[in-house]
Parts: structure tokens; sequence; C-alpha cells
């Protein structure tokens, strides 16, 4: 999954959470759209997640999630006392969650988005634009991509790879939206397009063996960018110790393959002792 990090209304803010994950250890949710829909219902949904045993410990399968929060976003909005008019706001709000399901054995992926007829979230499985691709349509699995605008995303995917015989995804996705997002067309609030993105890239990775990992990205570039998590600035006295990828030349840095392994020790060859004392000191 990957994400930018603005927040608009009134102005831009670049540094935003825009990728989370669920506890249950195996799936994320993101969005798009309106923060007053879309933060209050994802907050609620990961208390849910949390506190209903079932979910937390997976015995419920993520394919159930995207049914489960499009009900829970369909509740949020019953409980709105005196709403103003939100139909544009709900429109442009919709969710990504994606879940290695343990039952079926394989990734899912589903959007959900609110349905002006009956007037409620529904919950979709989504797969490659087949007018963009017939080959990735049909072999590259489930893609979803939310958003207002898609059509220069995918125009722009289209240069990283070949629309008429690829049939998988590599990391094409992502560099992608991190070309758009160094381009002052997409994030100038000045610009023809208002600048509907902006800030860093967010990257967030589900594994087949129930484990989610956060991804910190290099921005601009590993030599002279920062480093950001989540959309954060990651302060100069942080250490973490997840990941970190360079958005351009997605080169990866891995800070546990930093550390000795548990038999080195530091020092001197013929060192026989953790603490380094010597005999004849002790």
């Amino acid at each position: 999954m990957c994400s930018d990090s603005r927040l608009t209304g009134g102005g831009n803010i670049d540094v935003c959470q825009k990728i989370f994950p669920l506890p249950r250890g195996d799936a994320a949710v993101g969005f798009c759209g309106s923060t007053l829909i879309a933060y209050p219902i994802i907050n609620q949904f990961i208390s849910y997640v949390s506190h209903y045993t079932k979910n937390l410990d997976r015995a419920l399968d993520g394919t159930q999630l995207s049914r489960r929060l499009a009900e829970l976003a369909d509740k949020f909005l019953e409980s709105y006392i005196d709403p103003v008019d939100l139909r544009t706001e709900l429109i442009e709000t919709s969710f990504i969650i994606a879940v290695f399901s343990w039952k079926l054995q394989r990734p899912i992926i589903n959007k959900i988005v609110y349905d002006g007829g009956p007037k409620r979230y529904v919950a979709a499985s989504s797969s490659f634009p087949k007018t963009r691709s017939h080959s990735l349509q049909k072999k590259a699995g489930q893609f979803a991509f939310i958003g207002d605008i898609g059509n220069h995303y995918f125009d722009t995917l289209g240069t990283l790879i070949d629309y008429d015989t690829s049939t998988q995804f590599d990391m094409e996705p992502f560099l992608a939206l991190a070309a758009m997002l160094r381009n002052p067309a997409f994030v100038d609030r000045r610009a023809v397009l208002k600048g509907p993105i902006g800030g860093t890239p967010q990257l967030f990775k589900i594994y087949p063996y129930l484990k989610t990992l956060e991804i910190a990205v290099r921005w601009a570039n590993a030599a002279f960018g920062n480093l950001f998590l989540n959309g954060r600035e990651i302060f100069d006295f942080e250490k973490i110790m997840v990941p970190e990828i360079d958005a351009e030349t997605l080169e990866t840095f891995f800070p546990l393959a930093e550390l000795d392994p548990a038999g080195y020790f530091r020092g001197s060859a013929d060192m026989a002792t953790v603490s380094g004392i010597a005999d004849d000191d002790a």
C-alpha cells in the first residue's frame, strides 16, 4: 500500500498519516477524502478490531473486514446530529482495506465507497482497469486506487510499465506516486489542478505470514534527503528499526542488518569475555 501525506482544508498539511495498520497484524486501511468523515471512522474501526477478540486473534478471517468497515461507516453517519449536506464529502471519501486471508491463502484488496443511490457505504473487490491493460486486469490479481486524479496516476504508471504485455507489478505503483509527488503540476496549489496531493510517499507492506511492516522513506534521495515515516519527518535523535527505502532509486537499508550477530564480540579476536575485562584485571 502507498499514499501521499497531504490533508487539505484552508491550506495544506503535508505530514499526515493516511495508511493505518490494524491491530490484527495482517491488515491495514487507507483513505482519501474528508478527514471529518474518514478519521473518526478509522479510529472507531481500529477500536472495534482491538476489542473484538475474534477479530484481534484472526479467528474472523480478513475477508470480512471490508463489510464490517462499511457497516461501521453507515452507523457513524446515522449518528450524525443535525447534519449539513455531506453528499459531496461522502462521495469523495473512500477507503481501501488490504489483508492477507488465511482462509483463501491470498491477498484481498477491497474498496469501500459511498453509493449515492441507497445512501450508504458499500464494499467491493477491485482489479486493475481493463481499459488501461487487459493483461494486468487478467493476470495481476487485485489492484485498488482511490482519489480524484486517477487518470493522471494511470498515465504516469503507464510510463513505468508496459500496459500491453505486463502481467504483474513490482514497485511501479509506488514509483508512479513518488514521481507525481515530485511534479509541481500535482502538488502546487497555484497550479491548474490546485495541488490535490503532496508531502512524501508512505509505504506499507503486508506479508502472507501474518505480519505487517511500516517502511520509512528517504525523500528526495538517500544522499541528501531526510527520512520520513507515515508522512512525518524523523527527528535527528530518533532511532527507528523499520526498513528505509529511497523513493527514487529504491535502494533499501535494513537497520537490523547493521547489528552484530549474537556470537560476535567487538574488540580483539582473542577477547574471551563478554564484558571485555582481562583476566588479570578481574
